[in-house]
């Protein structure tokens, strides 16, 4: 995969969103830009990059998400949009501006063609398949690292095939990329029809040995036990053979999580936030992006649905009824426009926070975390 085959022709302008574009999150300055690429095989493309921006002045380090693969069209169709909203926004909270492309054969292209279809499983084309991968990461990196308040300094983070492509793409050793992250990498996994073994997994060995050899950029890959995609005995040996190789690697292999560890990224922020949060302090981004908990306001009593401001009797019945009798840990979040969220268990702050964000316009707030009301005192907008 070198320079050359991954050459693309990237108009350096963003063109604006289309037509009927969803509701941004405008605390997180959230913004939507198509870039024009052509992929290493000549098809031509409008690149969806979701952009999130801190709120305060420059210059800022960069951080680009790319997201996994599912296993059917209907599926990779659904969101029309990636947007990674709960890494984007533990990211903007440490100061970072964020991209998140959604790769062409994804979101609302994913009824045209399908560059990183990899081919059925005993004839598998991993290379093919990231090279389109690659190019769609480096379009999108290039054009990052273009905007005017950018530092320069950059992280590449990936999830399943955004993982591997992550590391594909760290192994051409991109200008101004500080270190890498891969959250469960792979291709080829299926945990219904062969759990835990990826398909051609010796081309796998082979393709990150070839990466390790290549990459200078320090990486760090998160794994667990129980992924039911890529078995531990799968990572270990990939971590063996990229390290062995000559690349710099931090390699973590975590305990089971849930019933399919390979949902950690999505459904344990958690876990991998405080890790992360660890990792990027040794490469000097000390501002934390962790969540801060609110202290108790003493606004009402916890109980007292009647004094959550802004909600429809109905919701508060129904939404707030549904928080107060759902288990610890949990949070409560609503907006001036009547929307709301709850989430417990791990995240609950930031996942009540993202539910009441989505699609809508509106600032949210924590109402309640826990069994404490948090709302201040006296910012009753009814």
């Amino acid at each position: 995969m070198s320079p050359a085959t991954l050459s693309l022709l990237l108009l350096l302008f963003a063109l604006p969103p289309a037509a009927g574009a969803e509701t941004m999150s405008r605390d997180l300055g959230e913004e939507v830009v198509r870039l024009p690429v052509t992929l290493p095989d000549g098809s031509r493309h409008a690149l969806t990059v979701t952009v999130f921006h801190p709120d305060e002045a420059g210059p800022h380090p960069l951080a680009l998400l790319s997201h996994g693969r599912a296993t059917s069209a209907a599926a990779r169709a659904d969101p029309p949009r990636q947007r990674m909203e709960t890494a984007a926004r533990y990211l903007v909270r440490k100061g970072f501006i964020v991209l998140v492309p959604t790769r062409a054969g994804y979101g609302a292209d994913a009824g045209g063609a399908d560059p990183e279809d990899s081919g059925p499983c005993r004839r598998k084309d991993y290379p093919a398949s990231l090279r389109a991968a690659v190019a769609q990461i480096l379009a999108a990196l290039d054009y990052g690292r273009r905007l005017p308040d950018v530092d320069g300094r950059a992280l590449l983070i990936g999830q399943s095939v955004g993982g591997i492509a992550t590391v594909a793409a760290a192994a051409e050793n991109p200008p101004g990329v500080v270190a890498a992250i891969n959250f469960a990498g792979g291709a080829g996994g299926d945990p219904d029809s062969h759990p835990g073994v990826p398909c051609s997994p010796a081309q796998l060995q082979q393709l990150y040995a070839e990466f390790g050899s290549r990459g200078r950029v320090p990486m760090l890959w998160v794994y667990t036990r129980n992924d039911r995609f890529f078995g531990p005995e799968y990572s270990q040996a990939w971590a063996r053979v990229y390290r062995a190789a000559g690349a710099p690697l931090d390699y973590r292999l975590l305990p089971a999580f849930g019933d399919n560890g390979h949902l950690l990224f999505s459904q344990g922020a958690d876990i991998w936030m405080p890790l992360l949060e660890d990792y990027l302090r040794g490469l000097g981004f000390a501002r934390s992006g962790l969540a801060g908990r609110p202290s108790p306001s003493g606004y009402a009593a916890l109980d007292d649905g009647e004094r959550v401001p802004y909600l429809s009797r109905a919701d508060r019945l129904g939404g707030y009824g549904r928080f107060l009798s759902s288990p610890l840990p949990r949070a409560f979040a609503i907006s001036p426009s009547g929307r709301w969220g709850y989430a417990y268990g791990g995240d609950a702050i930031d996942r009540a926070l993202d539910f009441c964000h989505n699609g809508n316009s509106s600032p949210c707030s924590l109402y309640a975390v826990d069994r404490d009301v948090v709302w201040p005192d006296g910012a009753d907008g009814r």
